[in-house]
């Protein structure tokens, strides 16, 4: 048996200093009975509980004790280097004296009120600590404890110097605690210091004298107690108990036995081969080392650890993940079979198909126990860690960059609403939390489209980036589902075809493949459209920070590309924006574009337009017409502060005029997860598209009020569904969304996290709503290769000659 590779356990490295007698062990000078009593060094790192380090200290004593000329000293652990902190004031008997070190460079809490302040930065992993009655620095690297004037050395983790041996390293995420609430001083610090979770006591707190309880100054201060010398046994299901949140969470727990099914670059999963029987309880737990783990899958495992719930990226909006940390590992067994996978399906579990929460609202990890039939959220909590397995998995979602995909099990045959092409559809009151997202574990996904199928998959249940993810360490096979681009039909002579696509991040720094790419789509799939609102073009250097804002190059290499392909000499007529000024791709400053075929439309040139310019209605001889052609709406309304601004234009097509308004309104950037704490998700962006789309349609109730017959086209990347409230606010103003003309399996332009859903709109006055005949032409969004993560759309507009 391969012996285990962890600190052994606090008792038995006691008994063990013991029966070796006084060799090493250094005593606490006489008379001075003040002790370094935590140490905390990992703030503001990965995982952190506290923004910044600190340093705790207790006075043993009955008496008050003066700081007066003493320092608190740091090296790192195999230095003879060492830095100062003066310490002032006094501590009196039994209590605590809270030192506010530096700060890192990551997330935690604030400490509670410090007594002092200072810029030391301890290592996380290693180091020496020493107080010190007097103010010169220290000069050693080895034998400190034993110095003149040194009161309390503590070393750590794989420090040079100690009382005794060295204290367990702390990691990023504990503290070192020394035992019995600070009073414990056997001159060994690793009998004398435990690692759990930080406890910050400071001058406020509960006094400890040790062999006598004073009380603290006021009712209202905290009383931080010192962890239970040794841990509870437990068993996984235990720690993970019925709810989101661990009944042991912020406890050591030993015991804990289990197989290892996965590996992380600093951790691993643990299942419990013997599960108890209680659905609601998971049997698998991710185990955070913090460095490679030195552990197989297949291992059988005995683990004493500290219980945390962990919050990915530290973000407040995801849930929690229960994980082990800190842990004393022993390897029991080599080669154990793995527990069998969950079957989650049909002919196993299945999860709901409707609400990730359809409880009450608030904060999911209030409630006491999980409801898995309800609550898509609660249906993946309970199986949080373990092995889980779906059959005949398909898929609902491209690859993504990240290789990441979602699925559905049983060939999808019970989910839904179902796309026309294979999709899953997201609508007003179904998020379809039967979707599994998917990334590698350690099998390596093969990139799909959406429909491609895979006979199996096999992997442990993490959440990350705000949802649950499945990673996958085996797969089946691969039954390629043959999903091909649509083709719209070519537009009649007395129809004006127009359309929208959102290029994303079009720049010369593209290869030329995007631009052949795009025009082939265009050309082929749009049938050259006789007039195209663009978004997300870029200026001519693309994301170079270089306060370059023209975009010439890039219209004319899209151009010349369509030419390439066949297509019509197309023009274009856009306005630069302000550099940074419109959101995006940083350094890229995206704008709308108008391209336009003039062989069949003409453009009303009209100058005045600028980036900050408010194009406004007036009247040309005797008809409503446009300031400035083209002319953006409203660009310095704070409704468009950092977002695009919407670009209007006049065209002509048959004698009859035009107003064509591309939109590309705020993203969707900053709203909460779908499967996050807080339910239902917060959606912050929506009130910004609300005011974008009030200024719309302002513009546009003008231009009704005007003339009622007039053509009004808005269209563009609305970031919104058909159902939402920017959306209605456009249809009140006197439009109609042409997308709701289709079947509702075919109204999706965008597919995010596999869900179908409509974010780009054509949108057109009442004169221009008769005939009118729309599609979305499905050719990059459903395709792991992809031109941009957006479908173009095209309305076919009757507008017969004028005679």
């Amino acid at each position: 048996m391969r012996p285990h590779f962890s600190l052994p356990g606090v008792a038995a490295l006691a008994l063990l200093a013991a029966l070796a007698g006084p060799v090493g062990a250094i005593a606490a000078p006489a008379g001075a009975p003040v002790v370094i009593s935590q140490i905390y060094p990992g703030g503001g790192n990965a995982r952190a509980v506290f923004r910044r380090d600190y340093v705790e200290l207790h006075n043993r004593g009955t008496a008050t004790v003066s700081l007066a000329g003493w320092t608190l000293q740091y090296a790192p652990p195999r230095s003879d280097k060492w830095q100062a902190l003066a310490l002032a004031g006094s501590i009196g008997p039994g209590r605590y004296r809270l030192l506010k070190l530096a700060p890192g460079n990551g997330g935690g809490a604030d400490l509670p009120q410090a007594d002092g302040d200072g810029a030391l930065a301890l290592g996380a992993a290693a180091g020496k600590l020493a107080l010190v009655a007097d103010l010169n620095p220290l000069h050693c690297r080895d034998g400190c404890a034993g110095m003149p004037g040194v009161i309390d050395f503590i070393g750590y983790g794989a420090a040079s110097a100690s009382e005794g041996a060295t204290a367990p390293a702390p990691g990023k995420a504990a503290a070192l605690l020394r035992r019995d609430g600070g009073c414990a001083d056997s001159g060994d610090n690793r009998a004398d210091f435990d690692t759990g979770t930080p406890l910050p006591r400071s001058s406020a707190s509960a006094a400890r004298v040790c062999d006598a309880a004073v009380a603290a100054p006021a009712a209202s201060a905290p009383n931080y107690a010192a962890p239970a010398d040794a841990g509870r046994a437990a068993r996984i299901h235990d720690i993970q108990g019925r709810a989101h949140v661990s009944p042991f969470a912020g406890q050591r727990v030993r015991g804990v036995t289990g197989i290892v099914t996965a590996l992380r670059d600093k951790g691993f999963f643990l299942q419990d081969p013997q599960p108890d029987g209680d659905p609601l309880t998971s049997e698998g737990i991710h185990v955070f080392t913090d460095a490679t783990p030195e552990v197989e899958i297949g291992d059988a495992l005995r683990v004493d650890a500290l219980v945390r719930e962990y919050r990915p990226g530290n973000a407040d909006e995801n849930l929690s993940v229960t994980e082990l940390v800190e842990p004393r590992i022993t390897v029991v067994e080599h080669n154990r079979p793995l527990p069998a996978p969950v079957l989650i399906g049909a002919a196993g579990s299945r999860p709901p198909t409707r609400a990730a929460w359809a409880a009450p609202a608030g904060d999911v990890e209030a409630e006491r126990q999980l409801d898995p039939a309800r609550n898509g959220i609660d249906f993946y909590e309970q199986f949080e860690g373990m092995r889980l397995a779906i059959a005949d998995a398909v898929a609902v979602g491209p690859s993504t960059r990240r290789n990441d995909v979602v699925l559905l099990p049983d060939g999808g045959a019970w989910a839904g609403p179902r796309s026309a092409r294979g999709g899953i559809i997201a609508t007003a009151d179904d998020v379809n939390p039967e979707r599994i997202q998917v990334t590698g574990g350690g099998a390596r996904l093969p990139h799909l489209d959406v429909g491609d199928r895979l006979a199996e998959v096999i992997g442990v249940l993490d959440y990350a980036r705000g949802d649950y993810r499945l990673l996958a360490t085996a797969l089946g096979a691969v039954t390629r589902g043959g999903l091909a681009p649509e083709t719209a039909r070519r537009q009649r002579d007395d129809e004006l075809a127009v359309a929208s696509f959102n290029v994303e991040n079009l720049s010369p720094l593209d290869p030329p493949d995007k631009f052949d790419r795009l025009a082939h789509q265009i050309v082929r799939n749009l049938q050259s459209p006789d007039l195209l609102g663009l978004m997300e073009i870029q200026d001519d250097s693309g994301p170079a920070h270089d306060r370059k804002v023209t975009s010439e190059r890039t219209f004319v290499m899209l151009e010349d590309a369509i030419r390439r392909a066949g297509g019509p000499a197309y023009r274009h007529r856009a306005i630069d924006p302000v550099d940074g000024a419109d959101g995006g791709q940083p350094g890229g400053n995206i704008r709308q574009g108008l391209l336009f075929n003039p062989a069949r439309v003409s453009f009303v040139d009209r100058a005045g337009g600028g980036a900050t310019a408010a194009v406004r209605l007036t009247r040309i001889d005797g008809q409503i017409a446009l300031s400035s052609s083209p002319g953006r709406i409203a660009p310095t309304d704070p409704a468009f502060a950092g977002s695009r601004k919407p670009l209007a234009g006049e065209f002509v097509f048959h004698g009859q005029k035009l107003f064509v308004i591309a939109n590309h309104f705020n993203s969707k950037g900053g709203d909460k997860p779908l499967f996050g704490r807080i339910q239902p998700p917060e959606q912050a962006s929506r009130a910004h598209r609300g005011r974008q789309a009030l200024v719309v349609a302002d513009f546009v109730k003008q231009l009704l009020a005007a003339n009622a017959e007039a053509r009004v086209i808005v269209l563009g990347d609305l970031n919104d569904y058909e159902w939402s409230p920017p959306l209605a606010t456009l249809k009140a103003a006197g439009l109609a969304d042409l997308v709701e003309t289709l079947a509702p399996a075919e109204r999706y332009t965008y597919v995010f996290e596999g869900n179908s859903q409509v974010l780009d709109h054509i949108l057109v006055s009442r004169a221009l709503a008769a005939g009118a005949e729309y599609d979305v032409v499905h050719v990059t969004a459903e395709f792991a290769d992809q031109t941009s993560d957006h479908d173009p759309e095209v309305a076919r507009l009757l507008l017969p000659a004028r005679r």
